[in-house]
C-alpha cells in the first residue's frame, strides 16, 4: 500500500475528459500522471483530422467554464483551433508535463486493495485509484463485408484521416451519412469527380448558421467577463431546449419537421433525391445534426444518394444491396465509432477476478458514468449513462464528472484504501435511468447508437445537463463499500 501523503492516480486518456480531470486534480494540489497512447494530447481532435472537420457546438461552449476560449475565428471552431486551445489550456494549468505521451495502457487489474496497470511495453505499476477518460470515439466502426481485401483503390475511416490523400478528380463512395459525412461531403464535393454517398438512414439536419468572427466579436471577446456571460447565457438558451426531448411534446416536434422538409424542398431539386434524405423517425431520437451546406452538395449533379446500403465491395468499387454497382478510387468509412465498448480495449480485472467486458457484453452499467460496482476506486470520465444528449455542451459533464471524483479521492486520502459503489445503489440509479427514458423520444424505434444492443439507451442522460449537475454535486460516502485502510470521513463532501 502506497505510503505517500496523497494516493497514487492514473488518468488514462488526454483528450478533453482526461484533461479535464487532471484539471481539476492540479487546482486542488492532487498529485498524479497521465497516460496517453497517442503523441499528442486531444483524444478525438487530435485523431480527426478529415476535411471539413469542426465542432457542431458553438465555441462560445464547447470549451471548459474556467478557460473560455477568446480567440475563435468562427462560430464553430475548426480542428485545428480546437486542438490548438487544449494544448494551450493544459500548458497553462501545467498539466502537459504529467502527461506520458506514446503509452497505451492495456491491461488494468484490482489486487491487495490497488490497481496494477500494464502497458503496451510489458511494464507493469501499481496505483490507488485509476481515473479512465478513454471515451467512446476512438475505435473506428468499420463494416465486415465480403470483397474487403478485394478492392484495388483506397479506404480510409473518417477517424483515420490519411493527411496524404489527395481526392482531386477521384471517384469517391461515401459510407454513411452521419455526423463526419455532413462535415466531409460539403469539403471535398468540389474536388471530386464522381461522388456517392450510401447512408442506411437520413439524418435530420438543422441549419448551422456558421460566420466568421467579426471584429465587433473579437472585440467583446477581450472585455473582462464577456465570455463569461456569453458562455452562462448560451448554455442556459440551449438548455430550455431539453423539454423536446425529456418530455412528449409533439407539437414543437411537428414544427422541426415541417421546418426541415421545407428546406429540403427549397435545396434539393430532385422529388426522388427529396424522399430519400427525408428521416421517416421523430427528430431527437437520434443525434439532430448541423450543417448548411449538406443538402445543396447533394443536390449537385456528380452526386448520387444510395439508400439500399452495400453488399460487399468488388475489385472496382462497391455493389449495392439491389445488385448495382458503382465505380470508386476511394471509399471513405463514415460509419462511426464502437460507442457500446466503453474502456475497450483494455482487459480491466476487479474484486474477485470480475472482467468488466464480460459484464457489459450485454450493455454496459455504471453509477452517474462514474463508477462500476465491483470495480473499486476505478472512476470514469464520460462513462455509461451520461452521454449522447443534443440539448448542449458535453463538457459542463465532463467537469461535473471531474469534480464527483475529486471529491471520492478526498475520501480516500492518504491512509489509503479504497471505495467501491454498491450494488443496490447502482441497478436502482439504472432503473430510475430507463424507466425516465422509456418516457423521452430517446424510447422509439430509429436507428442510431443512442439505442443498446439489448434496446435499451445505454449511453444517455435522462435528463438536462443541470440535472447531472445536481445529481453530482455532492459525494455521497454512503452509497459506496469501504475496504482496505480508508480512513473515517464524513457521509458528505460538497467543496
Amino acid at each position: 500500500m502506497s505510503t505517500t501523503q496523497q494516493p497514487a492516480i492514473a488518468i488514462i486518456g488526454a483528450g478533453f475528459g482526461g484533461l479535464a480531470a487532471a484539471i481539476e486534480l492540479e487546482r486542488n494540489g492532487v498529485d498524479y500522471i497521465v497516460y496517453e497512447r497517442a503523441e499528442s494530447l486531444g483524444g478525438v481532435w487530435h485523431a480527426n483530422r478529415y476535411p471539413g472537420v469542426a465542432c457542431d457546438l458553438p465555441s462560445s461552449i464547447y470549451a471548459y467554464s474556467y478557460a473560455l476560449g477568446t480567440d475563435w475565428s468562427r462560430r464553430f471552431a475548426g480542428q485545428p483551433e480546437i486542438l490548438g486551445y487544449l494544448q494551450q489550456t493544459a500548458d497553462r494549468f501545467g498539466v502537459t508535463g504529467k502527461i506520458q505521451f506514446g503509452t497505451e495502457v492495456v491491461a488494468a487489474t484490482f489486487a491487495e486493495d490497488r490497481w496494477l496497470l500494464e502497458f503496451g511495453d510489458g511494464t507493469t505499476r501499481w496505483f490507488d485509484a485509476v481515473i479512465a477518460a478513454t471515451g467512446v470515439l476512438s475505435r473506428p466502426k468499420i463494416p465486415e463485408l465480403a470483397g474487403i481485401d478485394e478492392f484495388n483503390g483506397v479506404t480510409v475511416h473518417s477517424g483515420q484521416w490519411d493527411d496524404s490523400l489527395d481526392l482531386t478528380g477521384k471517384k469517391v463512395v461515401v459510407v454513411g451519412s452521419g455526423a463526419s459525412a455532413i462535415q466531409l461531403v460539403p469539403a471535398i464535393v468540389d474536388d471530386v469527380a464522381e461522388l456517392t454517398v450510401v447512408q442506411r438512414s437520413p439524418n435530420w439536419v438543422v441549419n448551422r448558421h456558421d460566420r466568421r468572427t467579426t471584429w465587433i466579436g473579437r472585440t467583446l471577446a477581450r472585455i473582462p467577463g464577456f465570455p463569461q456571460i456569453q458562455h452562462h447565457l448560451t448554455f442556459l438558451w440551449n438548455e430550455h431546449r431539453a423539454p423536446l426531448i425529456f418530455t412528449s411534446l409533439d407539437p414543437a416536434r411537428a414544427g422541426l419537421h415541417a421546418w426541415v422538409k421545407l428546406k429540403i424542398r427549397r435545396q434539393i431539386r430532385d422529388p426522388e433525391l427529396r424522399k430519400a434524405v427525408t428521416p421517416d423517425y421523430p427528430a431527437f431520437c437520434n443525434r439532430l445534426l448541423i450543417s448548411d451546406e449538406w443538402y445543396p452538395a447533394l443536390d449537385r449533379p456528380h452526386v448520387g444518394v444510395h439508400r439500399q446500403g452495400v453488399d460487399r465491395l468488388t475489385p472496382t468499387g462497391v455493389k449495392l444491396a439491389d445488385g448495382r454497382e458503382v465505380d470508386a478510387d476511394v471509399i471513405v468509412w463514415c460509419t462511426g465509432f464502437r460507442t457500446e465498448e466503453y474502456l475497450a480495449p483494455i482487459d480491466i480485472t476487479g474484486r474477485d477476478g470480475r472482467k468488466l467486458q464480460a459484464e457489459w457484453k450485454s450493455g454496459p452499467r455504471a453509477y452517474l458514468g462514474v463508477a462500476v460496482s465491483g470495480y473499486p476506486n476505478l472512476f470514469m470520465i464520460s462513462g455509461p449513462g451520461t452521454g449522447g444528449t443534443t440539448t448542449n455542451s458535453f463538457v459542463y459533464i465532463l467537469e461535473r464528472q471531474a469534480r464527483y471524483v475529486r471529491r471520492a479521492l478526498q475520501h480516500i486520502g492518504s491512509a489509503g484504501g479504497w471505495l467501491d459503489v454498491l450494488p443496490r445503489i447502482q441497478e436502482r440509479h439504472n432503473a430510475w435511468r430507463q424507466e425516465r427514458l422509456a418516457k423521452t423520444v430517446y424510447a422509439g424505434s430509429c436507428p442510431g447508437w443512442y439505442t443498446s444492443s439489448d434496446g435499451t439507451a445505454a449511453p444517455i442522460w435522462p435528463g438536462s445537463h443541470l440535472s447531472y449537475g445536481r445529481a453530482t454535486r455532492g459525494f455521497d460516502v454512503t452509497d459506496y463499500d469501504h475496504g482496505g485502510r480508508l480512513r473515517a470521513v464524513e457521509s458528505v463532501v460538497t467543496a
